[in-house]
């Protein structure tokens, strides 16, 4: 009899033991940082996260594989900032004769996909022909590859190149940058302003930016960029907004979910987001760069 009490004496003390552990969040657990719903507690020391509803993107850092994906979501764009001389044939043409003819948008001056270089950077191709000069009967403002080439390469002689960080504000799901007087570079850097002044400002008016970010393709982001003179976006290395020329202020806008096909977009796979724009003549300066639930991933920087 005093055996079978020790026994379920004992049998009573393991159950309570037993139904003690899992109480309380174990370590690790995250939640999600906004949106309608949070996300699920991890297990273990790790920690992993559920998704948390239609919640905006953590601009800083996930822990665990908490969140979405749990990757770092970066809110600074790096971008490969290119000085010419108001010299170089592709720029300062207004002073040209025909300039009121060569301003406007001037589509198909690139090939639709970008061209990997040796050192694995991939760059744009101009494709137009001759006929594109200012003297043609396109006035476009363009005089070829070979000058063309230099936009976006480092070239001793014709470029001065550094790269500059521009910081992305965030708003829910959406993150932009607007600048409508966007000058990256100063008036001392490269050619210098060479002696054009705006309003008593003596900016710095011709060069080219690169840009590149990399995301994760989860379905629903979308891209807007607004700005001048020539802009060029890529997406997954294939072209998605074409608005090449002289001309104001252009808005160009690509929802990924209806361009997966042709921009060769799979959910779940990481890519490319690069803009290359030019600021060519002496006037004004707009750059607007929003998305809308992208995160980006770390990148190395334009080269």
């Amino acid at each position: 009899m005093r055996a079978t009490i020790l026994s379920l004496l004992g049998f009573v003390f393991v159950l309570g033991c037993s139904s003690g552990q899992g109480t309380g969040s174990p370590t690790g657990a995250t939640t999600s940082s906004s949106g309608s719903g949070s996300g699920g507690g991890g297990s273990g020391g790790a920690g992993s996260g559920g998704a948390g509803g239609e919640g905006g993107l953590n601009l800083t850092t996930s822990s665990g594989t908490g969140g979405d994906t749990g990757e770092e979501c970066l809110s600074t764009l790096t971008m490969r900032v290119r000085d010419f001389s108001e010299s170089h044939p592709d720029f300062q043409w207004s002073g040209h004769p025909n300039f009121s003819d060569i301003v406007g948008v001037r589509p198909g001056i690139l090939a639709a996909e970008l061209a990997e270089q040796p050192d694995g950077s991939f760059k744009p191709v101009y494709v137009a022909g001759n006929e594109v000069s200012p003297d043609g009967p396109a006035y476009a403002p363009f005089t070829g590859a070979a000058h063309f080439d230099a936009w976006y390469r480092d070239t001793p002689g014709e470029n001065f190149a550094t790269n500059v960080q521009i910081p992305l504000t965030g708003n829910g799901t959406t993150l932009v940058y607007d600048d409508a007087d966007f000058h990256p570079i100063d008036a001392t850097f490269g050619f210098g302003n060479e002696g054009f002044e705006l309003n008593g400002m003596p900016n710095n008016w011709h060069f080219t930016t690169e840009a590149l970010v990399s995301f994760r393709y989860k379905g629903g982001e979308v891209f807007t960029f607004r700005g001048d003179d020539d802009i060029w976006v890529f997406i997954n290395h294939r072209l998605a907004i074409d608005l090449g020329g002289i001309h104001g202020p252009e808005l160009g806008t690509v929802d990924l979910d209806q361009r997966a096909s042709d921009l060769g977009l799979v959910l779940g796979g990481v890519y490319d987001l690069q803009v290359f724009h030019a600021e060519r003549n002496y006037s004004g300066s707009n750059y607007r760069f929003e998305t809308s639930n992208f995160c980006f991933l770390p990148v190395d920087p334009p080269k």
